[in-house]
């Protein structure tokens, strides 16, 4: 089983759900069905639903020597001003050429960034570029004004980046859910791709595929911090066919599980189906769910303040205006419920002045000094937050992604089938029955 950067074959069949296995029958299905995700809010997190158009693949195209993305010229307007018509001369390298950066999106037409295409002719032999000689982290030692973009004439950049939808044949072998998870590198081009595969049965608890994908293109880098997967694994996988040859095959095995009517599980998917170049409408992501019940308790929150708010604002009416000797700022006071200004005389009660002095601003007060615009320091690991690593300690009470090897897919896959069944046998340690049935029509 490949766990933690030590890769060998899995057979097929191992359980290794921690959970352990969940009842399959008419009920659970139903409840998992509840909680697919529409069409609508998978587009709006950023799940590719369609295939790509013509458009759309033309924007992945790179320049082949120095690798930066370069889409179609944008729209400029041509306004005539004086200042670019005396520093704008329309010249070979400023007009058409020029369009062609892709920095050049709303950019000064006056001034329009330099068209440059930096790149190394040579090759990287230990982390230093044999063109140069200079390492890795320098600056490239070549410069062309223009960037060198081919026609996909032979369909390769269609090859690469086009997506596909689940096979619509039926199999006996096809299972009614499975959570899944991947491991991505850095391609050559800067670039996410595919590196590692792992899919689990929701239902058992086994591990249908955990293999390693040996990458379509040249690689950069196989971000080894965090894939756990290092060259010399992947290339050890693949003398001893060990690994699944491409996103193709990784997406045949996958279809060997998984129909049309499967539902696939996962923590922010849209990733990992993108690394597969995979579509499928039927997807249970346990972010969308966490999401959207955050979204239920804030509101739900809100609206009891606001009734509170609204309900000691009734008492306090008859004390709030200036005639009693109240100001504004007694008033708000009042709303927020924060003590008794005025007794029954209109005179200002020693809970009033102890709120008002309380309510000063103190000298040397950060937070009387902090500017609204300026941002907080994110807090590293935060309990609180939305990842995979921080649901499944707060829910669970367990921990994943620890050490120093990396992230392993097939923990995580289990760690996100888990949370969704989780969410629905014990809604109640998430949020109230009332907000899950509401947090169902957001999606």
């Amino acid at each position: 089983m490949a766990q933690n950067g030590a890769f060998s074959a899995l057979k097929e069949g191992t359980v290794v759900s921690t959970t352990g296995p969940i009842q399959q029958n008419a009920e659970s299905v139903e409840q998992l069905n509840k909680l697919v995700a529409s069409i609508k809010a998978l587009k709006r997190a950023g799940y590719v639903v369609e295939k790509l158009t013509d458009a759309e693949l033309d924007q992945k195209r790179r320049c082949s020597r120095c690798g930066i993305r370069v889409a179609k010229p944008p729209r400029i307007r041509h306004h005539k001003t004086e200042v670019a018509e005396n520093k704008s001369p329309k010249t070979e390298e400023s007009g058409s050429q020029a369009q062609e950066n892709p920095n050049h999106r709303g950019t000064d037409v006056a001034n329009p960034k330099p068209l440059d295409c930096r790149f190394h002719t040579g090759k990287v032999v230990y982390k230093v570029w044999t063109c140069c000689r200079k390492h890795v982290s320098e600056d490239p030692c070549t410069i062309k004004k223009d960037h060198d973009v081919r026609d996909d004439q032979n369909g390769a950049n269609e090859r690469r980046w086009q997506c596909h939808v689940t096979a619509p044949e039926t199999k006996p072998s096809h299972r009614a859910a499975v959570a899944i998870d991947c491991e991505m590198g850095t391609a050559f081009d800067g670039d996410s791709e595919l590196i590692r595969l792992t899919v689990v049965d929701y239902f058992t608890g086994k591990a249908l595929i955990d293999s390693l994908v040996y990458p379509d293109v040249p690689m950069m880098h196989f971000n080894t911090r965090w894939s756990g997967v290092t060259k010399g694994d992947m290339e050890r996988a693949r003398r001893e066919h060990k690994c699944i040859l491409g996103k193709a095959a990784a997406r045949k095995a996958i279809f060997r599980y998984v129909g049309p009517s499967t539902i696939v599980i996962g923590h922010g998917a849209q990733s990992d189906l993108l690394s597969l170049r995979w579509i499928h409408h039927r997807v249970v992501d346990s972010l969308l769910i966490e999401s959207s019940r955050r979204k239920e308790a804030e509101l739900k929150a809100e609206r009891e303040r606001r009734k509170k708010e609204e309900e000691e604002a009734k008492w306090d009416e008859p004390k709030e205006g200036a005639g009693l000797g109240g100001t504004s700022e007694d008033a708000e006071l009042n709303k927020k419920g924060v003590a008794k200004l005025y007794d029954k005389d209109g005179v200002e009660s020693k809970e009033g002045v102890k709120a008002r002095e309380a309510n000063k601003p103190k000298e040397g007060d950060k937070a009387s000094e902090r500017k609204p615009g300026n941002k907080q320091p994110r807090r590293k690991n935060n309990p609180d937050g939305m990842s995979l690593k921080a649901l499944t300690m707060k829910h669970l009470g367990r921990a994943i992604q620890v050490g120093n090897k990396g992230h392993d897919s097939l923990e995580d896959a289990l760690a996100a089938r888990d949370l969704v069944h989780a969410y629905i046998t014990d809604p109640g340690r998430f949020t109230s029955q009332s907000e899950v049935s509401a947090s169902e029509t957001v999606w």
